[in-house]
C-alpha cells in the first residue's frame, strides 16, 4: 500500500508537470490564418488626392456641395475627426514629410516632382522600413496607388526604400482613369480597369494574401485630374455625361462623383476584411492637399487653394478610426502636422518611438482629451512650378504667419478667421497679435 500511493503520487506529479507545461506553450498560429497571428493591429493608410474641406466633411463654416462619402462619414462616427492637420500645398512634399517624418527642406523634396527634378533619396529611411527595424519585421508592407517620389524609370523604387510590395502609378497623375499604365514588380503593363477600382482590387488581393499583421498605404490618384465621369455604378447621379466637353464645362459634379466612387470603393476595401482582421485594425483617411481651385469652393480663401499656403491649400481632412480609438464621433482641434504621422504610425505599431525627426506621435489623443498637444505646426513650398508661391507658414493656437519668398507676408487671427479674410500685417498690430507674431518667427528660427 505504501508502495502503492508513492507509485501513485508519482504518476499524479508527472502528469500535472506534462499538463501545466502544455498549458504554459501557446498554440502554434497557423500559417494560413491571418486574423490571430500577432496582437500588432493591421494598419491602413489612406489618401485622398486633392480633396479638401470645401468638397468634404462637416468643417465649421463650410456650407458648398459636398460629395457622397457615407464610408468615410462612418470612419468618422465611429472614430476622431481632427479639424487642424497641414499638410504641404502639393502632394511630393506632403507624401515625403509623412513617409519620412521630416520637413522639405531636410529631404529636398519641397514642389511637384518631375524626373528633372529632386526625388526623394533613396537613403531616407520611410516609416515601413523603420516599423520593421524596430519590430523584429512584424509586418507585410505594401504600396499601392500613387508614389510620386522617384523617377518614372525607376521601376522597383518604393521596393528600394524597403516596402515589400508595390503596384500603382510612379508619377504623380494619370492621363486616362480608364488607360493607364500600371508598375507592378519590377514591370509594367496597360491596364483599362477604372483606376479607383484596380487600386482596391490589388489591395483586397494583397491582404487575403498576408499571414502576417499588415501595413497598407493606399494611395488614390481620385480625385486628381482629369475629371471624369467614374463608372456608373458607383455613383449616384446617373445623369453625369461621358461627354469629355461636357465634363470640362461644368467638371465640379464629376470631381464629386470622383470622391463619392472612391469612398464606394473604400467600403468594398473595408467590407472584405473578416470580422476579426477589421476588429484589428486601424484606418487612418486622409487628404494630400487642397481642392484644386477650378473646383474649389467658398469660403476658403479666393486663389488660396491646392497650391497655395493659406488653409484651403495646407489644411486638411484627418480621420482615425478603428483599434485602439475609444474617443469616437468626436473632433479634435489639436495642431497636427504632415511629419507627425511617422511617429504616430511607429507608436501604433509598437516600436516605442513618440517623437522622430520633426514628428511627434498624436496617438495619445485617441483615448484621451487631455493629452499634451503640439505648440505649433509648419508647412512649406519651395521649387515649385509657381515659385511665386513658394514660401513657408507657422501656426500656434491662436495665429497663423505665411512668408512668401517674393516678401509678402500674412498673419491671420486663425482662430477667429480661419478662412483668412483680414490681414492683421495691414494695420498696427494689438499686443496679443505682436507676441504670436514675435513667438511664430522665434519658431522659424528654431527649425
Amino acid at each position: 500500500m505504501k508502495f502503492f500511493s508513492k507509485s501513485f503520487i508519482y504518476l499524479i506529479l508527472l502528469f500535472s508537470g506534462l499538463f501545466i507545461q502544455s498549458c504554459s506553450e501557446k498554440d502554434p498560429v497557423s500559417d494560413t490564418d491571418p486574423d490571430i497571428s500577432s496582437n500588432s493591429p493591421n494598419i491602413i493608410v489612406i489618401i485622398a488626392d486633392d480633396m479638401g474641406w470645401d468638397v468634404f466633411g462637416d468643417y465649421p463654416g463650410v456650407t458648398g456641395t459636398k460629395a457622397t462619402t457615407p464610408t468615410i462619414n462612418s470612419l468618422a462616427s465611429e472614430g476622431l475627426t481632427f479639424t487642424n492637420y497641414w499638410v504641404n500645398p502639393v502632394c511630393a512634399p506632403t507624401r515625403a514629410a509623412m513617409l519620412t517624418g521630416k520637413y522639405g527642406f531636410r529631404t529636398g523634396v519641397g514642389g511637384v516632382q518631375t524626373p528633372q527634378e529632386v526625388n526623394l533619396s533613396n537613403s531616407e529611411t520611410i516609416i515601413q522600413n523603420y516599423i520593421n527595424s524596430n519590430t523584429s519585421n512584424e509586418y507585410a508592407t505594401a504600396l499601392i496607388g500613387k508614389w510620386h517620389l522617384s523617377s518614372s524609370d525607376q521601376l522597383t523604387a518604393p521596393e528600394n526604400f524597403g516596402i515589400d510590395y508595390f503596384s500603382g502609378i510612379l508619377g504623380g497623375t494619370l492621363s486616362d482613369y480608364y488607360n493607364w499604365t500600371q508598375t507592378k514588380s519590377g514591370s509594367q503593363q496597360t491596364i483599362t480597369t477604372y483606376a479607383t477600382t484596380q487600386f482596391v482590387n490589388e489591395s483586397i488581393t494583397w491582404i487575403q494574401d498576408q499571414t502576417k499583421p499588415f501595413f497598407l498605404w493606399l494611395a488614390f490618384n481620385a480625385p486628381h485630374t482629369p475629371f471624369h465621369r467614374p463608372p456608373l455604378d458607383l455613383i449616384t447621379d446617373q445623369a453625369l455625361s461621358s461627354n469629355q466637353a461636357t465634363i470640362n464645362a461644368n467638371p465640379s459634379p464629376y470631381f464629386r462623383a470622383a470622391i463619392e466612387a472612391m469612398d464606394k470603393e473604400i467600403s468594398r476595401l473595408l467590407s472584405s476584411l473578416s470580422d476579426a482582421q477589421r476588429e484589428n485594425t486601424i484606418i487612418i483617411f486622409m487628404s494630400d492637399n487642397g481642392t484644386p481651385l477650378q473646383v474649389s469652393q467658398a469660403p476658403f480663401r479666393a486663389n488660396g487653394t491646392k497650391g497655395k499656403l493659406f488653409q484651403g491649400g495646407i489644411n486638411m481632412p484627418l480621420i482615425v478610426s478603428g483599434k485602439g480609438i475609444s474617443r469616437t464621433n468626436t473632433t479634435e482641434t489639436a495642431l497636427v502636422q504632415g511629419p507627425d504621422l511617422f511617429a504616430t504610425l511607429a507608436d501604433i505599431a509598437g516600436t516605442g518611438t513618440t517623437e522622430y525627426q520633426d514628428g511627434i506621435t498624436f496617438k495619445p489623443l485617441f483615448s484621451d482629451a487631455n493629452a499634451a498637444k503640439r505648440t505649433y505646426i509648419y508647412s512649406e513650398q519651395f521649387g515649385s512650378t509657381s515659385p511665386i508661391n513658394d514660401g513657408y507658414t507657422l501656426r500656434d493656437d491662436l495665429y497663423k504667419l505665411i512668408h512668401l519668398e517674393n516678401g509678402n507676408e500674412y498673419l491671420f487671427k486663425v482662430s477667429t478667421d480661419p478662412f483668412e479674410q483680414t490681414n492683421l500685417l495691414e494695420s498696427t498690430l494689438s499686443a496679443e497679435a505682436q507676441e504670436h507674431l514675435d513667438q511664430l518667427r522665434q519658431y522659424k528660427t528654431e527649425l
